[in-house]
């Protein structure tokens, strides 16, 4: 009987347990948390969420920016130009919302330290400014540039040569050569027979001693012998380093071929050139220091124009800008060369601990990486020949 009961209570909770395991739902499994992927796709949502971040509060960001081709031209109420396409393509990357602001350029970093802007696009980096925001890398890194005419023909070699100013020099030191040559034949005529007693041949022999010294050739076919002969010698020995000084420097300014590497290396030769520059640039700024008079003109387009009419000799002003100007408005009828001086760095402005700083510098170093960067610098500022 026992045996039985047990049997049967046995088969009942094996029956039940079997009834609750057909009838009732399966347990769901607890979801197991993916760790997130490390690398290029965690690097990029970081990005994303800080252009989204930045974005958040609904407002775009205002962007400062101005005129100075080739980095930013304004065309209408749109803008073109290197640092407005390179830009245009992180603020797509990072899914940004932005709106132009223009702004004036002696006032750019200003406007970014106060908050007027979010930031600006074509800003120059320099190390007073560094004190005041944050610059990103520089995306264009330009210097000095002298402009100046092509070289001359032998044609306009000839008419320089015929021209009254160089007329005028020729006459000027003839005179002083005849008056040496005087003063040494009337000294010398009597005691030494290397100046002929007839007066023209002695003034000839006189006008040809003058010039030798001057020259500093001295052949030694004709010297003074006389005491008021060697003192006039010792005399005309010394003026003559500065008038040859003198007429170096006037008789290089009107036949000098137009030699664009001797203007780059060598800033010295732009005291005997007709200097055009921009006033308040760092242009002028570097003449000024140097004491380099120039001619003020309101755009370097104007002093482009300048120096093709041949009213400048050389315009000296940002080597970036000139080439983007002479290609497109002058057709490259200029010779457009470089200096080393005055480094520029072109980079975009942000107040200081930006939250986008890290993201749009990663972004533009991806960008100028690209094989179409180059091929855009190269369109906007072409290369020397």
């Amino acid at each position: 009987m026992m045996t039985r009961r047990l049997i049967s209570r046995f088969l009942i909770t094996l029956c039940t347990i079997l009834i609750v395991r057909f009838l009732l739902p399966p347990a769901i499994p607890a979801q197991v948390q993916q760790t997130p992927v490390l690398g290029q796709d965690a690097t990029e949502q970081s990005e994303n969420s800080a252009g989204q971040q930045a974005t958040s509060e609904g407002s775009p960001l205002v962007v400062g920016v101005y005129d100075t081709p080739p980095f930013a031209l304004k065309n209408g109420n749109d803008w073109d130009g290197i640092g407005v396409h390179l830009w245009r393509e992180i603020a797509r990357d990072l899914n940004l919302d932005y709106q132009w602001q223009e702004v004036e350029q002696d006032k750019v970093i200003d406007q970014v330290q106060d908050g007027t802007v979010d930031m600006a696009i074509t800003a120059i980096a320099t190390a007073s400014d560094e004190q005041r925001v944050d610059f990103t890398h520089s995306y264009y890194t330009t210097s000095l540039g002298v402009a100046q005419r092509p070289q001359r023909s032998l044609l306009q070699i000839v008419t320089a040569i015929l021209s009254p100013r160089f007329l005028q020099i020729t006459l000027w030191l003839s005179v002083i050569f005849i008056i040496i040559g005087v003063l040494a034949w009337a000294f010398e005529h009597n005691t030494n027979d290397q100046f002929e007693k007839n007066p023209v041949r002695g003034i000839w022999t006189g006008f040809w001693w003058a010039g030798v010294t001057m020259s500093t050739i001295g052949y030694g076919d004709k010297t003074p012998k006389s005491i008021p002969g060697r003192i006039l010698a010792l005399l005309w020995m010394l003026v003559a380093m500065g008038i040859t000084a003198t007429l170096t420097a006037s008789i290089t300014s009107v036949l000098t071929v137009d030699s664009p590497i001797q203007a780059v290396q060598s800033p010295q030769n732009w005291w005997q050139r007709n200097v055009g520059s921009v006033p308040e640039t760092e242009s002028s700024e570097y003449l000024q220091n140097e004491r380099i008079q120039f001619q003020s003109f309101s755009a370097p387009l104007d002093g482009l124009r300048a120096v093709q009419d041949g009213d400048v000799d050389i315009f000296v002003y940002s080597a970036a800008p000139l080439r983007y100007l002479n290609r497109n408005s002058l057709k490259g009828t200029l010779n457009i060369q470089a200096t080393d001086l005055q480094a520029r760095r072109y980079a975009f402005a942000l107040p200081e601990e930006h939250e986008l700083y890290d993201a749009l510098n990663q972004k533009m170093l991806q960008e100028m990486d690209k094989s179409d960067w180059r091929n855009l610098v190269k369109r906007y500022i072409p290369k020397p020949k």
